[in-house]
């Protein structure tokens, strides 16, 4: 099975967390905007956000990200990891 983890990352913490994800379960390791591959490719994929402020999903990268491939997650095994920012 492949698997990819894609995160964003404003102060590094979360980037240190998806690191030691796609590490511990042989993933490839994206960024939010590094990420230009098919999604079908993939059987599972973890994705790292922080919460920002009212926990609510960083907007200008991650959130769009998000939104524009949420339709292609159906059948796959999802994870999802984070950390809180309080902005």
């Amino acid at each position: 099975m492949k698997a990819a983890v894609i995160y964003w990352s404003g102060t590094g913490n979360t980037e240190q967390m998806a690191i030691a994800v796609a590490g511990g379960v042989d993933a490839e390791l994206y960024s939010v905007s590094e990420f230009s591959g098919d999604l079908k490719a993939y059987d599972r994929i973890a994705f790292g956000c922080p919460a920002m402020g009212d926990e609510v999903l960083e907007e200008s990268e991650f959130e769009p990200f998000f939104t524009a491939i949420e339709g292609d997650l159906a059948g796959k095994e999802i994870a999802l990891f984070g950390s809180y920012d309080r902005g």
